[in-house]
């Protein structure tokens, strides 16, 4: 689909060989005429048999595969105008089928203030990591090499592309997420700062 807002694609394959999408909202928060936005579709690497492989993921810019579980994990971007605080920005580990309810529910735990209604977060995934609103996360991957210390093995390093909709700005930085076992097992932590200076706009924006 075309038009609208987040208007980005990211593509990858996966272990299974298939061929992944991220396809982010066309808007702020909305009610999607077309199913395929705020998705993760699968594909042959043809494009042929095309489908929602998980959907309610407003802008979902990141993903990589876990290379010891082939789990498929995505940065999520939540949305705009609720306050500099709210929502959190999200990892997600996604799985075939996984609904994250946007734009209903926000994050698998309370209905969103203008779509959601009571039983609005029933069924949904909820995030793997949640970090602060407005940080706008974008590629992620996971350190296989033998440059750092053994304790970073395996984390996962998400890009802060940095805010614009936040009074004080956040993010313009690089993250990282202590793993083990193919699990979160540690608070975030920042990896790599500098690109903001005091409350001043960042003058570089990490995207992968």
């Amino acid at each position: 689909p075309t038009g609208g807002g987040h208007s980005t694609r990211t593509l990858g394959f996966g272990p299974d060989g298939m061929l992944y999408v991220s396809v982010g909202s066309s808007c702020n928060v909305c009610n999607e005429a077309d199913e395929r936005r705020a998705a993760i579709l699968q594909m042959a690497p043809d494009g042929s048999g095309a489908r929602v492989y998980a959907r309610g993921l407003r802008n979902a810019v990141g993903f990589v595969f876990h290379s010891a579980t082939g789990e498929l994990w995505a940065t999520n971007n939540g949305r705009d105008m609720l306050g500099d605080d709210y929502p959190p920005e999200t990892v997600n580990v996604v799985r075939d089928g996984d609904d994250f309810g946007w734009p209903r529910c926000v994050n698998g735990a309370q209905p969103d203030p203008e779509f959601g209604s009571p039983g609005a977060c029933e069924g949904v995934a909820r995030p793997a990591v949640e970090f602060q609103a407005h940080s706008a996360p974008l590629g992620l991957r996971f350190y296989e090499g033998a440059q750092f210390p053994p304790e970073y093995q395996g984390s996962l390093f998400v890009a802060s592309h940095g805010s614009w909709n936040r009074s004080v700005p956040t993010g313009y930085k690089v993250l990282r997420v202590p793993v083990q076992d193919g699990r979160p097992a540690g608070p975030v932590e920042d990896f790599v700062t500098g690109w903001q200076q005091g409350t001043s706009r960042g003058w570089g924006r990490p995207v992968d």
